[in-house]
């Protein structure tokens, strides 16, 4: 069966061809959603905070290293077979081959041939915030994104391959060199921050202390973020900032709650050790 392979654009910051999907009823569906969230998941405030990028390397506003974001092997083409998987609302299809990107540090990002993709979905939780608007310009970043914390994808060599703060830049990095303006990256990447996927780096395991905190505080929490983007369009740093106080409010505020209740609060998992992490490249 012939792959289905996605017509040339031109990528606005580096110059190079992008895929967009050709809308069909099959990849309609699938390709080019707002968010790749499905596969990442989060860990502690301590390790968070530890791995903050210190340079504003953001890709389309001329990066400290003078580094210029670019996706290689572009554009994307996906084999024609589609995956289901048990409990997942959107159809997978695996990519037909390598894509790599190469970020504003100059670090390397790989998603291997038969990654599967459904396009980039956002969190449930954060649908009634952002909805679950889907495009062709971001089914690139989805891809990559997908590769690292993707459903589906645990056996992939890409999979949990750098922390979860890292995996989640690299995602709106994607996403302006693919087409996305700055602000709306910002949108998405902090929902992504807030409700994706997070692990621990060195064993892999997932943090989910996240998940007990109320649906209506997050849902508040990037409310509060999306206004701070659109009024000062801060850097990737800053955002982070607000990010990381927001979640350790949300989770004093919870475990005031649990007190108050006579609950014992729920400890936060030990973070592992601090260790040379490998950066890629």
């Amino acid at each position: 069966m012939p792959r289905t392979r996605l017509p040339h654009t031109r990528l606005p910051h580096a110059g190079l061809p992008v895929g967009r999907p050709y809308l069909t009823a099959a990849l309609g569906a699938v390709i080019g959603a707002a968010l790749a969230l499905g596969g990442c998941v989060s860990s502690p405030d301590k390790l968070a905070g530890s791995r903050l990028p210190l340079a504003p390397d953001e890709c389309g506003q001329g990066t400290a290293s003078g580094q210029t974001c670019r996706f290689r092997n572009a554009p994307l083409a996906l084999e024609p077979k589609p995956v289901t998987l048990p409990g997942r609302p959107y159809t997978f299809y695996p990519t037909a081959k390598e894509l790599d990107f190469i970020d504003g540090k100059a670090r390397g990002w790989s998603a291997p041939r038969l990654t599967l993709t459904d396009g980039a979905s956002i969190p449930p939780v954060f649908v009634p915030v952002i909805g679950n608007p889907r495009d062709p310009e971001f089914a690139l970043a989805a891809a990559m994104h997908d590769a690292y914390c993707g459903i589906g994808n645990e056996a992939g060599p890409a999979y949990h391959a750098a922390t979860w703060q890292d995996v989640h830049r690299m995602f709106y990095d994607t996403l302006v060199a693919g087409g996305t303006k700055p602000v709306r990256a910002k949108i998405m990447f902090a929902a992504v921050w807030l409700g994706g996927p997070r692990w621990y780096p060195h064993s892999g395991a997932t943090d989910i202390s996240m998940d007990r905190l109320p649906d209506g505080e997050k849902r508040q929490a990037l409310r509060a973020a999306i206004a701070y983007i659109n009024s000062a369009n801060p850097s990737l740093p800053d955002l982070i900032r607000l990010l990381d106080r927001q979640e350790r409010e949300m989770k004093a505020r919870a475990q005031a709650v649990e007190r108050a209740e006579g609950r014992a609060p729920e400890r936060e998992p030990e973070p592992e050790p601090e260790q040379p992490f490998p950066t890629g490249g």
